[in-house]
């Protein structure tokens, strides 16, 4: 049983390992927007904050974030994983309304738990989850699966942040949407 915090630190190190793009970085801690505020005069509040977010200013911290650089000092955030050795309903609950509130701000966000001490998502996850888009659980999982699996699971996300990013702002159209349980990968 892994520390929460070393847990992070694994997978940030997996990531940063598997990252051969020069537009993609990993931050720890990263502050993300929650909400933008307009005054009377339809202004932003703090206009660079939409840039630079400090946590406790309209911004919460996460855990893990994967952020594409998009032009000069434009980083986007595209996949967010937060850290929980196990997950209780208040994690699920908590978290699905913070993952709303980030999405709000960033609709091609991708967000979601590492759950290091859950061999398999608990039911919970389903009866209580409205906008967590994934839940990887990595007990018993070596270093070598956990890499696979990590980086797999980033790779799916980036692609799916990058699609929902054209459906945004490029009004590109989609026949099907789908949420999808991934039932053929073995549980160790």
């Amino acid at each position: 049983m892994a520390t929460e915090s070393a847990v992070v630190g694994t997978v940030k190190n997996i990531i940063e390992s598997g990252l051969h793009a020069q537009t993609l970085k990993v931050e720890r801690g990263a502050p993300l927007l929650y909400q933008v505020r307009v005054d009377n005069n339809l202004k932003v509040i703090d206009p660079s904050s939409v840039q630079s977010p400090k946590r406790g200013s309209s911004a919460f911290q996460t855990d893990l974030c994967i952020f594409e650089r998009k032009g000069d000092n434009i980083w986007l955030p595209r996949v967010v994983f937060e850290f929980k050795t196990g997950i209780t309903t208040h994690d699920v609950l908590t978290y699905s309304v913070k993952a709303q509130r980030h999405k709000t701000i960033y609709p091609y966000l991708r967000y979601g738990f590492v759950a290091s001490d859950e061999t398999n998502v608990p039911g919970r996850f389903f009866t209580h989850n409205t906008n967590l888009d994934f839940c990887l659980c990595t007990s018993g999982l070596d270093d070598d699966a956990l890499g696979i699996e990590v980086l797999g699971l980033l790779s799916s996300e980036l692609k799916t942040s990058r699609d929902l990013e054209r459906i945004a702002f490029d009004s590109v159209k989609v026949r099907l949407f789908r949420s999808a349980v991934v039932l053929d990968r073995p549980i160790v």
